[in-house]
């Protein structure tokens, strides 16, 4: 018999979902949303710093 564990997001894979909504909404490079994406399908939580890149290149990306 299957069992479905619930999982809690770690605050981690919050803010990788809060990074994907943000580059969704400002057009943010093709190759970045879909590195995103497919963090958030795997489950693979980004180390800290790649997610700091991402949020600066996005927030460079509003700035144009």
């Amino acid at each position: 018999m299957l069992q479905t564990i619930a999982t809690v997001p770690t605050p981690r894979m919050i803010e990788l979902l809060e990074l994907i909504e943000t580059a969704n909404r400002n057009d943010a490079e093709p190759r970045l949303r879909d590195y995103l994406h497919h963090c958030r399908r795997t489950g693979y939580e980004p180390p800290a710093e790649l997610l700091q890149l991402a949020r600066e290149h996005i927030r460079r990306k509003q700035a144009c």
